[in-house]
């Protein structure tokens, strides 16, 4: 038998990828579940982060929004918009986009919340398969 990975990649804001990662993993109160997938990982968006993602598209051959959109951090609300199909939550492209002082992609909900990095979260679960 032959080990497959099944891999679901999402951009997801950092305090929503703490609470799916524990869900998902069944860490702290959610170690009586079965755990969904068995590895998660996270990664905040920045220029070079998108440029990586954006090469290795290229390289896999694959036409999609990532190859497109520019990387560039100009326009932050404009590229999240673009992003809205990689999106965990249909709310984040909704709210104010800007970018933080160390360079990372942020949202915020309403003016009285915090700033949240947006990331690359991958999940990824081993399945035996016979093919």
């Amino acid at each position: 038998m032959a080990i497959r990975v099944l891999r679901r990649k999402v951009i997801i804001r950092e305090y929503d990828f703490k609470v799916i990662r524990d869900r998902a993993l069944g860490i702290g109160i959610y170690a009586d579940n079965m755990s969904l997938y068995d590895r998660a990982s996270w990664m905040p968006l920045n220029q070079d982060t998108l440029e990586k993602l954006k090469l290795v598209e290229v390289l896999k051959g694959k036409t999609n929004i990532l190859t497109e959109v520019p990387t560039d951090l100009q326009h932050p609300r404009l590229l999240v918009y673009q992003l809205r199909d990689y999106m965990y939550d249909d709310r984040y492209y909704k709210w104010e986009a800007t970018i933080d002082e160390e360079g990372y992609l942020c949202v915020q909900a309403r003016k009285n919340t915090p700033k949240t990095r947006l990331g690359w979260g991958v999940f990824e679960k081993d399945i035996e398969s016979r093919i």
